[in-house]
């Protein structure tokens, strides 16, 4: 009987496409951000985090189910424990794109979570945080015949949040600071206000030409000023952050669209096909076409 083994990565630490399982560790503020082609479920025992998240700040409260597509670059850059000394627990679901997208549901959730939004649902529900804690537990040891029990209860919590979806609030940059601040930050509130600006500003913007310039802008920085400032908050360039979201947004219309592949390419920023071929299938492992098949078996 075959046992589920440590959490399934590639020889280069990524989450492996196909994996799918649950697991519980302790939320802390991440250095840089990431991404990995899942819908991801997270769920809080307890305290509180903020990711920033397609160019927005999204606080996660205890006890509910948060649902998003990790292609999309996010980031934790807060905390809040309960009380001091105390940790902030979470529970990860993922669940693969491929799988994500075979669920019978309605098309706006699909879209909402390909779009780019953190979906929740508008009340707690008392069961969530016992089956998230079992899960997280099962999946440690799980075997063949338990397994595909799991997928099929995970599954069916994604239906069940896609019949009652919202979308979580959001943080916009200039709101004022609360009077409890996060017991632990990546950056202090202005440097993240400047960089949600940027970031929403390339996520508009993204199928055009985009000089560094342009962002520092935005962010009313000088380049020099504005790359420093993008690297502390997010551990990535401006150059590095602009091609994920190229990439991300292209990996939606291949698969939301039938749109022609070159016109994804234009579409998306990349100035030939082949350049997009080139930098897709390096970040991929696959080209675009065999990515786009891959979910039209």
């Amino acid at each position: 009987m075959q046992l589920a083994a440590e959490i399934p990565e590639t020889e280069d630490g990524f989450l492996r496409a196909s994996a799918f399982f649950a697991e519980h560790h302790i939320a802390e503020a991440m250095p840089e951000a990431h991404w990995h082609d899942h819908v991801e479920l997270n769920l809080l025992l307890s305290g509180g985090m903020t990711y920033l998240f397609n160019g927005r700040r999204v606080p996660l409260e205890g006890n509910q189910v948060y649902c998003f597509w990790a292609a999309i670059p996010h980031q934790v850059i807060a905390v809040e424990r309960p009380e001091a000394g105390s940790t902030v627990d979470l529970v990860c679901v993922y669940v693969p794109f491929a799988d994500f997208l075979a669920l019978a549901m309605p098309d706006g959730f699909k879209s909402a979570v390909m779009g780019g939004r953190i979906l929740t649902t508008p009340k707690l529900d008392a069961i969530d945080p016992l089956l998230f804690r079992r899960w997280a537990t099962e999946w440690q040891s799980v075997d063949d015949q338990h397994e595909p029990i799991l997928r099929d209860e995970v599954r069916l919590r994604v239906k069940r949040l896609a019949l009652q979806a919202v979308a979580a609030p959001t943080v916009e940059p200039e709101a004022q600071d609360s009077e409890t601040e996060p017991q632990h930050l990546t950056a202090d509130r202005r440097m993240i206000d400047r960089v949600q600006k940027m970031t929403t500003f390339i996520n508009g913007a993204f199928g055009n030409p985009i000089q560094v310039e342009d962002v520092a802008k935005v962010g009313g920085l000088h380049p020099t000023n504005a790359t420093v400032v993008f690297k502390k908050v997010l551990g990535m360039s401006i150059a590095q952050y602009l091609r994920r979201q190229r990439l991300s947004h292209a990996m939606m219309m291949l698969v939301d669209t039938d749109k022609a592949i070159i016109e994804i390419a234009f579409a998306c920023g990349y100035g030939s096909l082949s350049r997009f071929y080139d930098a897709f299938q390096r970040h991929m492992g696959k080209t675009p076409r065999d990515y786009r098949m891959q979910f039209r078996k």
